[in-house]
Parts: structure tokens; sequence; C-alpha cells
């Protein structure tokens, strides 16, 4: 009886004139709960067990804090479903969704827009074939993919959802977001609008790009705090860094089990922590933990390395508890050790290791080819030849390197020493603490691995 009550109450609301009226305003209430419905032309219809209101000429229907604007629409008063066709719009609040066609289940608060689907709250606009609107918990589903623009960045994906009260997208399968900072790749992207945070898992790369300079980070896990310019990856994660010029390219790749980045206007800071593995074409270095700073404007690059590190430079391996590397154009300008220094360097023709320690370690490059080591105090060492053995300590020692040939090795003051002929050479001499680790040494192809970050088009 109430579907009949409702029915008659639409007929006696028909304009008894025979004449068209175009900008007449019908209203009707459905029994159940408080809905609004209005428009040009409104027809009600009982269906055997289902009441229909058939509305066309500027419909707008309201569902509480709703409104859903269309071109015409069809009610099931029964069902509580409502069919939106032509230039559908819902509003919330401040948000619209936009789209071809609405299908509104007033029970359940869910809206299905299909066909250029647009939701968009003023800063925002999300494109899709098609959303699904949960009123309830302010969210829209993009099942079938989505591009979300703003005016920081533009985000893609073959699904995802949106929370437009709390500025939310989690997006999945074959993410990409695009940013002036860089372009970032991963399966999974959860983007916090309000405090630009990104959270990005599965296969993460983020690439840098300008001209002199590009960076890029790959992981399982990354987070991007735009506002501080801070990026962290875990997950075996992997930084490489390509500074070019007209005639050369320096390549720089880190690995640890955590990196920190970041960056400034005109430089960037990178933390890495646990089985840090460095290279680039004048060392490779191993450590607990580094800091990384790079001036853009410059040609500069500081490392520190802590955590008894080892740097092999060629086949000249150093240690200690802290160094501090200095590289200019690529190459190392000077270089401090702190603690237990010790260096060791292979002889392949007669196959031994000469060996120096102390308590510190300067070095300085004095041109292309000629390096300077000062090591001590009480600084030892062993030398071997083809004649034997020299085994010494003083004060501190000197040692001059041609590339990658020790050419001299001289001591200070207070001078002690043995000389080993070949014939009475100890199988065992060497200098306590010795640790040959040449099979630790990191190497460009160990480090990237199987990633394929295709590096090789920045590399000539």
């Amino acid at each position: 009886m109430r579907a009949i009550a409702l029915w008659l109450l639409v007929i006696f609301l028909i304009p008894k004139s025979s004449t068209p009226q175009k900008d007449s305003e019908y209203y009707a209430f459905a029994d159940t709960d408080s809905v609004f419905v209005q428009g040009n032309s409104l027809i009600g219809q009982q269906n055997e067990n289902e009441f229909l209101q058939f509305i066309t000429g500027d419909v707008l229907v309201t569902y509480r804090t709703n409104k859903v604007t269309a071109d015409r629409a069809v009610r099931n008063v029964t069902k509580r479903r409502t069919s939106f066709t032509g230039n559908a719009v819902l509003i919330d609040q401040g948000d619209t969704l936009q789209a071809n066609s609405l299908d509104y289940d007033e029970e359940l608060d869910v809206g299905r827009a299909e066909g250029n689907v647009r939701l968009s709250d003023g800063d925002i606009i999300a494109h899709s074939s098609l959303g699904i609107y949960y009123a309830d918990e302010d969210r829209v589903g993009f099942p079938d993919g989505l591009t979300l623009i703003d005016s920081t960045m533009t985000l893609t994906g073959d699904n995802g959802q949106y929370w437009t009260d709390q500025k939310v997208a989690d997006v999945a399968g074959n993410v990409m977001m695009e940013s002036e900072q860089g372009i970032l790749f991963s399966d999974s992207l959860l983007h916090y609008r309000e405090v630009s945070i990104s959270k990005a898992q599965g296969s993460v790369r983020y690439v840098t790009v300008n001209d002199t300079d590009s960076t890029w980070l790959a992981g399982e896990r990354l987070e991007y705090n735009a506002e501080d310019s801070l990026s962290i990856i875990r997950g075996n994660p992997v930084m490489v860094n390509l500074s070019h010029d007209s005639l050369s390219v320096d390549t720089l790749i880190i690995r640890a089990d955590v990196i920190h980045i970041r960056d400034k206007q005109s430089s960037s800071r990178l933390d890495a922590v646990d089985n840090v593995r460095i290279w680039n074409g004048s060392l490779s270095a191993t450590a607990d933990s580094i800091a990384y700073d790079r001036q853009s404007e410059r040609s500069s690059e500081l490392i520190w390395l802590f955590g008894q590190p080892y740097i092999w430079l060629n086949v000249t391996q150093l240690t200690g508890d802290t160094m501090k590397v200095v590289i200019e154009d690529g190459q190392i300008d000077s270089m401090m050790i702190w603690g237990n220094v010790f260096v060791a360097e292979q002889d392949s023709s007669i196959n031994r290791i000469n060996q120096v320690k102390g308590r510190t370690l300067v070095s300085s490059r004095q041109r292309d080819s000629l390096r300077i080591f000062r090591i001590g105090p009480n600084a030892e060492a062993i030398y071997f030849s083809t004649d034997g053995a020299l085994e010494a300590s003083g004060d501190a020692i000197r040692m001059e390197f041609e590339g990658d040939t020790l050419k001299t090795l001289s001591f200070s003051t207070d001078v002690q020493g043995m000389r080993y002929p070949q014939n009475a050479l100890p199988n065992d001499l060497s200098l306590d603490g010795l640790q040959w680790k040449s099979e630790k040494k990191p190497s460009k192809a160990q480090l990237l691995g199987d990633l394929n970050l295709k590096i090789e088009q920045w590399e000539h």
C-alpha cells in the first residue's frame, strides 16, 4: 500500500495542463529514508512488486550528504537503487565523481561509475574507466587502473584506491609516479598527499636525471618524503650515481642493508648501514656504515667509512677503524685512516703480500699517477723482493706509488730492522693483524647483480 501511495503522490504532482512545462520541478520521497528526488520530468510506475521512478532533465537525487546530478535516472524505490546516465556527477562535500553513467545502491551507500570516470577534490584529478564509490568509507576504488594527477606528481597503476577524506592513494600493479624530482617505479605504492610521503614496495626503481648527473635507486621497499627530500631504501638496496661531462662518465655504486638519501639544493647526503659495499672506477670498499656527501656545484665527494672498513686501490688493500676519503673529478684526491691502520699489497710475481701497519695514515695525490702514503706512529713494515725480505719498524713510514707500483719505502727516525735472504726467508713471515681479504673486494658486476637498471645508456 505504501508503494501505491507513492505512485498516487507522483500522479497528483503532475500538472493538469497538457502544455509541456520545461522548468517545472517534481518531488517524491522514498518509503525507507530521506532520499530527495528532483527533475524536469518525474514519472512513477508500479511494476509487479517493484516501484520505479523515471526522472529526466536536470536530475538531482540527494542521499543524506551526497548528491548526484545527471541527464536521466531510473530509481528502483523498492530495491533502493538508482541508475544515472548522461553526465552523471556525484558530489560529496568538496569531492566530485564524474562519469558517463553511475549506479547507486542506497542500502550500501555504494556507487559504481563507468565511462570517462573523473574524481576531483579541487587539487587532485583521478582518471579511469571504472570507479567504485564507498560513501561510508570516503573511498573510491579503481579496479581497472587509474591516473592520478596533482600539482606535484602524476601517479598511474593497474588498480588502486583513493581515500578522499584522508587524501591517501593506494596503487598496485606497474606503478609509476613521476615528479620534478624523478620517476618512481614499483609493484605497489601508498601515497599520503597531505604530508607528501610515499611508500613503495616490490621491485622499486627510482631514477633522477639532469644535465650532468643521474641517480638510480633500487630495492624492495622505499619511503620517500618529498617535503624533506628524504629517501629510505630497504630490502637489498642499491644506489648507482653517474656523473658525466663531455669527456667521461664516473660511476659510483653503493649497496647496503639500509640506505638513506637526503637531497638539498646544492648537495646530497647518503647514509648506508650494515653490510656496506662500494665500487667506482678508482676504489672498492666495504664497511659497517658510511656517510657520503656530494656537492652538486663542484666535482668533489666526501666518504666517511666506519666499523673496520676495507678499501682496495687496485692491488692494494687498506683497513683501519675509521676512514675519510676525498674524491675530486672521479679520482681519490686524499685519504685519512685512524686506528689500527694496515696496508697490504699483493706482489703476484713472487706470490707474497707486502705489509705496513701503524696508528694513522695520510694519503695525498701528487699528480695523476703518483700517490704518497705516510703511516705512523709506531710504524712497522714487511717488504718482499726476489732477493728476500725486509722487516723493519720506526716512528713513521713513507710509501710512494707510481700507478700500482710501490717505488720507494722509507722510514723516519728510530729505525730498526732485519733483512732476510731468500734462502733463509721464514714461510710465516707477517705482521700481527694481517687479514688479506681479496675475495671480499666488491666489483661492479657483483654489486649490480641481476638488477635490470639499464644504466649502460648513461655510461656512454
